[in-house]
Formats: structure tokens, sequence, C-alpha cells
């Protein structure tokens, strides 16, 4: 994770963990390989994924280039294998890893060295997986909101993406993409929305009456539901390749 604006999220680690909704489980179900021993959880940030992954394998290894977010996860999740390091120069060795694991991280990467570092780090046949848990298309989100968020993301490298140059010793890609529905209230869903890091990264004043017509145009929403909460689209897209022999 090299790009710096993906180092902002270390400034808050306990906002982000507590308000951008965790990664589902269906995952960790998806990504893994059967009798996975070893899996690298790559961008680990607060431990969305790593404590679904310390449930299910015996060495979990949490790296994030981050020093806030390492000493974060390793507070909370002492059984993990916290250490600092880039998807460029993962602190693996060769050919150790079941799995290489990446959630919500993979558009920060430099997707041919990252690629590279994790067909290194790989055992032959092991998995390098990469998954986003987002927001779905909805009328709920704002256009002002939307170009800020976006602006954050480099064009050359989409978000909801995996493409590796084709040297690298990988299968062909697989993907799999699941939809579901969460009941929020405007409030938590402004609180969502300031986890972002091009959000996070305005100032103050540009921040705060963004969020607040956000927050206006939600509760508008609600009203006219007759609910407090509305329900808000989440979609989780995975892709997996094994690594050759």
């Amino acid at each position: 994770m090299t790009a710096q604006p993906g180092l902002v999220f270390g400034v808050d680690p306990a906002h982000y963990d507590q308000h951008r909704p965790a990664v589902p489980e269906l995952a960790a179900n998806w990504l893994l390989p059967a009798d996975c021993g070893v899996v690298v959880d790559v961008g680990a940030g607060t431990g969305h994924l790593t404590r679904i992954l310390l449930g299910r394998v015996p060495e979990v290894i949490a790296i994030d280039p981050d020093e806030h977010m390492c000493a974060w996860l390793r507070e909370r999740f002492p059984d993990a294998s916290v250490r600092v390091g880039s998807s460029e120069d993962l602190p693996v060795p060769t050919a150790y890893a079941d799995a290489v694991l990446t959630s919500n991280a993979w558009h920060w990467f430099d997707p041919g060295k990252a690629g590279a570092e994790a067909a290194r780090c790989l055992k032959p046949g092991g998995v390098l997986g990469v998954s986003w848990h987002d927001r779905g298309p909805s009328g709920l989100w704002l256009d002002e909101v939307q170009e800020v968020i976006l602006s954050a993301h480099n064009p050359a490298r989409p978000v909801h993406q995996l493409e590796l140059p084709p040297d690298l010793p990988f299968t062909p890609v697989e993907k799999h993409v699941v939809g579901y529905e969460r009941e929020m209230t405007p409030q938590e869903i402004c609180a969502m929305h300031s986890t972002y890091s091009a959000i996070i990264s305005l100032s103050d004043a540009e921040r705060e009456p963004l969020l607040g017509k956000l927050h206006d145009h939600l509760a508008e929403q609600a009203e006219q539901r007759g609910t407090p909460t509305l329900g808000v689209p989440f979609v989780a897209t995975m892709y997996r390749t094994h690594r050759l022999g």
C-alpha cells in the first residue's frame, strides 16, 4: 500500500473500525483454499478481514505500511503476526503462504509488483485473493459526495478489478459477486462516508457542509419512507487465482 492517500486511515483507526461496515464472512469462505495453514492479510488496516481469518487459519500474518495501524492490530489481535510492510515488499519468506489476501486495498497497489510479490510468497497452488466490500448503486448517494470519493482513485488502477500481467505464474482469475442490504440510520450512513480517504482528506470547512448536506438528504429519504433507517445496498466483489506450480 504505497500510495500516500491510503495512509490517512491510520490517523483515526477507531473511527474507521467502528463506522466502516465489516467485511462479510462470505469473503473468507470463497477466497480461502481448503486446509489453509498460513494466510497473509495485505493492507490489513484495522483488521476487518484479520479477525475473520484468525478463526479459520492457524497462522495469520497481518501486514500494513502504517505504524499506527500495526499498533492497533497488535493490541486487538495478539494471535496474529503483525508486520510493517508493503504489497510490493512483503515481510514473508518465499513459498511460505497458502493464501495472500487483501480486502478493500488492492486499488492502492501497483498490480504488477504486488502480483509478483504475492507469487513469490505463495506455495504452488496457493491463492491470491482480492476483495472489495462497498456501497452498491443507489439513489441515496449525492453526486457531490460520489465525486469526492471517486477523486481519490487512480483511473489507471480501477477499483473492483483484478488484472495481473500475463507473465505472472497464475491461473485465470475467477470472479464472484454477492449483494445484500443493511438497515442504517442517516447518522450511521454519514459516519460510514466519513471513513473514505477523500472525505478524510478534506478540510473541516469542506467536510462538514458536505456531510451535512448528505445527512439532510438521507433524513428526507427516511421521512418519506416512514422509518428511522434506510436500506443500504452493499456489494462484495471477490477475485481469486491460484499460483502455478
